[in-house]
């Protein structure tokens, strides 16, 4: 017999129902949920695509290590030491007239081995820097005496002595140092500095015959570490910077005492070790290069008018000049050095061989807590390549507007990227998204990696010019010499010394020349703003032309030039020390 359904049955069937459908809800509800949770981590910690060794990547295809992946460091150590024997590089002889230099006592012997030395050279007869404190202090002794008259009853106090005399060491020696560094002196001035010159003659001889030799290559791995390319050593650059330091004080030494010839000499070195240490790669090692070839341009200047050069000495001056190469390659730099840097960093990254303080960068970027997260290495690698490129192509246009316009245009755009990356929007959608993720760590590490390289292009712009125009100054040495007088007219100098006059090359237009009443003249670019600024020098020691005792407090190196004026202040001794006297 059936039983017809009662109206309370059918509602517990209807509840059974509806409660079964939200358990079913619930289970689907929560199965999303972990499947959710489960693609946020994977996409967020799962492992990563494997490097691609490629042009687009990694940049250089071989020679690759044990882990499959290319090995920079060889690579840098085959690439810089290609062609190079003991005979023809002159690091050998640098580094035996400077030895040990910088150098920590435990590189000693690889750096002898990879030089092809015998043995470790002894340093007997290196170069004792001019700035070293045993020479500061012989220098400040003989101030003392010559200042001592100077002092008052009551500096007899010991203390005060002391004081007095530690300045002298520290500051007044300095400053005298730097004088002779820049301006014609002589043994009456400054005896304890041409004593100095004597002692240090055969290091400083060995200098002038390395800068004679065709190759340079200083090691820059020393060692087996497994440290990134961005912490290898350049034991070198402080060293070639103390070279030219002391080849300059000899160079101004001879030309006080009217030895023009091996003035030049010392000079021209200088010139030349610029161009040595410029074959290397790092963007370090051109800027040193640079400066290294602006002290030597500074000299060449003084030495063209102080000198009162003969026609031959003249003639031989403006032909070697002519013959130097540009002192730099920025676009090489950037192309094979730095872009390896980056490329070696984010390698490196990806192996987890960075720790958060290499990660950290500036600005609280949040590298060190996005640094177990997963990424596309090679997304990050093809965007760095990428942006190199757009710089070495920028650095290779054929006009100094079209560098400019291109620089600046990058130099905007990575203000924008550095923005965007590490806004909130970004930081947020990085969390959810391996791509975006990626995206956010590439522009991070460009933004971080890139922006110096702007300031580098100009560096080397800047450098050309004040070549040009020291060329240009050796030309009006040549027509002196003849004439007795610099030209009223730069016009003067062509045909019979220039084919034609130089170009200025951030106007387009000749230099601007102003011959002077005191027998010298005024020679200058519109430099960087490309406005007729009056002479004005971009450090602030010339102002319209002529020279002051000290910058001006509302000096603004956007408005100024790139000046040459001679003749130069005199050489003159330091004030005594005031603000330690009683």
């Amino acid at each position: 017999m059936r039983i017809a359904p009662t109206a309370t049955s059918e509602l517990d069937f209807s509840d059974a129902r509806r409660s079964g459908d939200k358990i079913r809800a619930r289970w689907i509800f929560g199965g999303l949920v972990l499947l959710g949770a489960a693609w946020f981590v994977f996409q967020l910690f799962g492992p990563g695509n494997a490097i691609i060794v490629s042009k687009e990547t990694t940049f250089i295809t071989a020679p690759l290590g044990e882990d499959g992946l290319p090995d920079f460091k060889t690579y840098l150590l085959e690439h810089d030491s290609e062609g190079v024997t003991p005979e023809n590089n002159a690091a050998v002889l640098i580094w035996q007239a400077m030895w040990p230099g910088e150098l920590a006592q435990e590189h000693w012997l690889p750096m002898a081995h990879a030089l092809g030395l015998k043995e470790i050279p002894s340093g007997q007869h290196s170069l004792v820097p001019m700035y070293d404190q045993s020479v500061r202090q012989e220098i400040a002794v003989w101030l003392a005496e010559r200042f001592s008259s100077e002092l008052d009853d009551q500096s007899t106090d010991k203390f005060l002595i002391e004081v007095w005399r530690e300045t002298l060491r520290d500051v007044t020696a300095d400053q005298l140092i730097d004088r002779a560094s820049d301006r014609p002196w002589t043994r009456k001035q400054v005896p304890p500095l041409a004593k100095w010159v004597e002692d240090n003659r055969q290091p400083m001889d060995l200098l002038v015959e390395a800068s004679g030799r065709s190759h340079y290559y200083s090691p820059k791995f020393l060692d087996d570490s497994d440290d990134s390319l961005i912490a290898m050593l350049l034991p070198d650059i402080q060293t070639m910077r103390s070279a030219e330091r002391a080849l300059m004080a000899r160079a101004m030494w001879h030309l006080g005492e009217g030895r023009n010839a091996k003035a030049w000499q010392d000079v021209l070195a200088c010139h030349r070790l610029a161009r040595l240490i410029q074959q290397e790669d790092t963007l370090v090692e051109q800027l040193v290069a640079i400066a290294i070839d602006g002290v030597a341009c500074r000299g060449t200047i003084t030495l063209l008018h102080h000198g009162e050069l003969r026609p031959d000495e003249a003639l031989q001056i403006f032909s070697d000049l002519s013959d130097l190469p540009r002192v730099s390659s920025m676009s090489r730099s950037i192309d094979q050095g730095e872009r390896l840097f980056f490329i070696d960093s984010v390698i490196r990254m990806a192996q987890g061989k960075m720790d958060d303080q290499d990660l950290s960068g500036t600005g609280g970027n949040p590298l060190p807590a996005m640094s177990l997260a997963t990424f596309d290495w090679n997304f990050i690698l093809r965007e760095g390549n990428r942006w190199y490129d757009r710089f070495v192509d920028a650095l290779q246009l054929p006009t100094q507007a079209q560098r400019k316009t291109e620089l600046r245009k990058i130099d905007n755009d990575l203000t924008k990227l550095g923005t965007r990356a590490t806004g909130p929007g970004a930081l947020i959608g990085s969390f959810f998204s391996r791509r975006q993720r990626s995206r956010m760590m590439a522009n991070i590490l460009i933004s971080l990696f890139l922006p110096a390289l702007e300031s580098a292009g100009l560096a080397e712009e800047r450098s050309i010019v004040l070549l040009d125009m020291t060329r240009l100054a050796a030309a009006l040495a040549v027509y002196r010499s003849t004439y007795n007088e610099y030209p009223a007219e730069l016009a003067a100098l062509v045909p019979e010394i220039l084919p034609e006059l130089p170009v200025d090359l951030y106007s387009g237009q000749p230099f601007l020349y102003e011959r002077k009443d005191d027998g010298g003249y005024l020679l200058y670019s519109v430099f960087e703003n490309g406005v007729d600024d009056g002479g004005t020098n971009l450090d602030g020691k010339i102002v319209a032309g002529e020279w002051v005792e000290e910058q001006s407090e509302d000096f603004d190196y956007e408005a100024s030039d790139l000046v040459i004026r001679v003749p130069q202040p005199a050489f003159e001794l330091p004030e005594p020390p005031q603000d330690v006297l009683p």
